[in-house]
């Protein structure tokens, strides 16, 4: 794994320089990296169902490289469920918020979501997702590559349930 973790510490310097160029060279870059992360996506999904579970497991067993490609990609993997059991530390918050969170669908690594209760509508909502939600399926969905949301059209925006922080500026003068 001493080699793969180079690599992989070179991969994020590499992002962090491209990070840094000017538009419209960095779009350009990301949009490149996409498509070749699209690309790898596709074909190891492919790969996993003619290799079937079994060979997947074996071979997550025997080679650690490849267990953790195969588990950058979520090959084999039921994304749904993944993406459920990811979710389940966050959803206590959600919930005692009025909230509810629901996977919708997980393919690909793009997991579609359902905010309600609450959440549709709250104008805290995009700071719960980013902060949260988000953060909860980087760190537990093998795979995830982005979220989708789909919010009540219905829902009114609102402020968030419970007391609201009064916002504190300089002293006027």
């Amino acid at each position: 794994m001493a080699d793969l973790d180079g690599i992989l510490d070179r991969f994020e310097e590499l992002l962090g320089d491209v990070e840094a160029w000017e538009e419209p060279h960095r779009s350009m870059a990301f949009e490149l990296l996409q498509q070749v992360d699209a690309l790898h996506r596709f074909a190891l999904e492919r790969l996993g169902e003619h290799l079937g579970a079994e060979s997947l497991a074996q071979l997550r067993a025997e080679d650690s490289a490849v267990a953790w490609l195969l588990d950058a990609y979520a090959v084999g993997v039921d994304e749904r469920t993944a993406a459920e059991a990811a979710l389940r530390p966050v959803l206590g918050y959600v919930h005692s918020h009025g909230g509810e969170v629901s996977v919708l669908g997980a393919r690909q690594g793009v997991v579609r979501l359902r905010l309600s209760g609450e959440c549709s509508g709250c104008t805290a909502s995009a700071v719960t997702l980013r902060e949260g939600v988000e953060k909860a399926l980087r760190d537990g969905f093998p795979g995830f590559a982005r979220m989708e949301v789909e919010e009540d059209p219905g829902a009114r925006a609102h402020p968030p349930p419970g007391p609201t922080l009064l916002q504190i500026g300089p002293r006027p003068r």
